[in-house]
């Protein structure tokens, strides 16, 4: 029988590979989010500009799509970064990667920051009647306000396609031995069990 104490739920969950992966994505994912936001909170009170243009019947100011797209480059340098870095810690190509990285985060751009967030604006000023620089909340003085809403609810779309495409096609590593013995300690503890059993049965 093994003498070694067994690590707890939480300190097993912790040790996985797979749950730090998650984990440490979820984190940049929110801090990117974070980044995408400020720089566009800031572009957005830094310029009152009107770009108006007419689709169909409804309203909309073009600027609000062209500052969200900066605020989008600003946010996948710092993505890339972080993920290589702290979260997959791959040491392949870096611009191949960069390559890889910003092909699929154009992807999710057009259909998520633009298509998905452009939309939801449309619907929210022409549908709802709410205009986009409206006060949904206020949160210790800091104004939140309706098109902010609306970039939320894009982000959560974004993170979640993100992270599957960095993680089947950017950053690929090889597993090694030890990485799998890692990710599963209550396979390595087993064996163990199962040689000092066997042991045992010889010295008997």
């Amino acid at each position: 029988m093994s003498t070694k104490e067994q690590p707890s739920g939480l300190k097993k969950l912790m040790q996985n590979k797979k749950f730090q992966e998650i984990f440490w994505y979820f984190v940049f994912g929110v801090l990117t989010t974070i980044v995408n936001l400020i720089t566009f909170g800031i572009l957005n009170k830094a310029f009152h500009v009107e770009w108006p243009v007419k689709i169909g019947s409804w309203d909309f100011n073009l600027f609000i799509t062209f500052i969200n797209a900066i605020a989008w480059v600003v946010a996948v340098v710092f993505a890339y970064v972080t993920n290589k870095l702290y979260v997959f810690h791959t040491k392949g190509n870096i611009l191949k990667e960069f390559i890889a990285f910003v092909i699929a985060r154009l992807f999710t751009f057009f259909a998520f920051e633009l298509g998905l967030f452009s939309l939801a604006v449309m619907v929210m000023e022409n549908a709802m009647g709410m205009p986009q620089d409206d006060e949904f909340i206020n949160i210790f003085g800091f104004s939140i306000t309706n098109v902010f809403v609306v970039k939320l609810f894009v982000a959560v779309f974004v993170v979640v396609a993100n992270y599957i495409f960095s993680k089947i096609f950017i950053f690929k590593k090889d597993k090694k031995p030890s990485e799998d013995a890692a990710e599963s300690p209550d396979k390595a503890d087993a064996a163990d069990e199962d040689g000092e059993t066997e042991a045992s049965q010889a010295e008997s």
